[in-house]
């Protein structure tokens, strides 16, 4: 039929991301509602990520002040998508793209929770 339906991954982190970045702007617009994407700030990386991945990845990250003033951000050290924990101590998801590897001081999109869930 014509009924649109969303799947959402078993693991809690996952389930997660998905309805932040896919779920939620979909029934935002499905509502009449405009401008459902998120903002993504480019902000320098406090991390190296040496894993590049043929998909695009959401890291569970949040933004930390340096001792220059800038801010930076951070990546939970654990990044499975088991993980709900990891949610709970960001901020916000870091945009790795295909294939992409990050050292620190590369600039790296983010998406802080409150631009998603406004």
């Amino acid at each position: 039929g014509n009924t649109p339906w969303i799947g959402l991954p078993g693991n809690p982190a996952a389930a997660l991301i998905t309805s932040l970045i896919i779920a939620r702007p979909a029934l935002l617009h499905a509502q009449g509602a405009s401008n459902c994407g998120h903002q993504t700030l480019h902000i320098p990386a406090a991390f190296d990520w040496k894993k590049p991945r043929a998909r695009q990845q959401y890291l569970h990250a949040r933004l930390v002040l340096q001792d220059n003033g800038q801010l930076h951000a951070e990546i939970h050290p654990k990044q499975s998508s088991a993980m709900l924990s990891a949610a709970s101590w960001a901020d916000g998801l870091v945009e790795i793209k295909p294939q992409e590897i990050v050292e620190k001081g590369d600039l790296v999109g983010f998406v802080g929770y409150s631009g998603l869930l406004n």
